[in-house]
């Protein structure tokens, strides 16, 4: 995955030095166990980077396409991962990557065709309030979770964010304490592949 991740970045380089080939195309490699583990069907994951300049220069969540280095490495170990709707078909990842103090939402639909070949696609990339997102876990769409960085988030949000209406922190810790997460015991994972 490092490879893969190191690859990523180089190429993220190269557009933001303005020299990447137009038409690129990021591959993220395939789900590693977090991710499978959550349903992520066992397929490349790519970024068109045209999609990436588009989501950066959004006005309702603009950000520097240089805070997407590692992003690779992020997906793979998310803070936590939420269905999308119909989780087989989407979701959400929540990564480690940071704009403004907000964590990066990472939209991932499931099945698309590209080139003739089935990917997973990245379609949403945008930071969000993390009080938004931990609100998901509430609404009981998590489908893992992290649990101790987690709940190192909801103690920061305890101490630095007013109050938030809409979001119960004592009723997200104690679904973060009984969570279990999904495994992958009875599932086959594939080493990841050279595209």
């Amino acid at each position: 995955m490092n490879e893969t991740n190191n690859q990523f970045n180089l190429e993220l380089q190269k557009q933001i030095d303005g020299t990447l080939p137009k038409g690129h195309i990021y591959q993220l490699g395939k789900p590693g166990a977090i991710l499978r583990s959550t349903g992520f069907p066992d397929m490349p994951i790519e970024l068109a980077a045209s999609h990436l300049a588009d989501k950066a220069k959004t006005a309702h969540h603009p950000f520097d396409i240089s805070e997407m280095k590692n992003l690779v490495n992020a997906l793979q170990t998310p803070l936590a991962v939420f269905s999308y709707g119909d989780k087989t078909k989407a979701q959400n990842a929540i990564v480690e990557l940071i704009h403004n103090g907000k964590n990066f939402v990472v939209g991932v639909h499931f099945n698309q065709k590209r080139h003739g070949m089935m990917v997973s696609d990245i379609r949403g990339l945008y930071p969000k309030d993390n009080a938004e997102w931990l609100n998901w876990i509430v609404q009981g769409k998590a489908m893992y979770i992290d649990k101790t960085k987690i709940q190192i988030l909801i103690d920061q949000q305890r101490r630095t964010l007013a109050e938030v209406e809409y979001l119960n922190l004592d009723s997200a810790a104690k679904i973060i304490k009984n969570f279990i997460n999904p495994s992958l015991i009875h599932q086959k994972i594939i080493p990841e592949q050279k595209f």
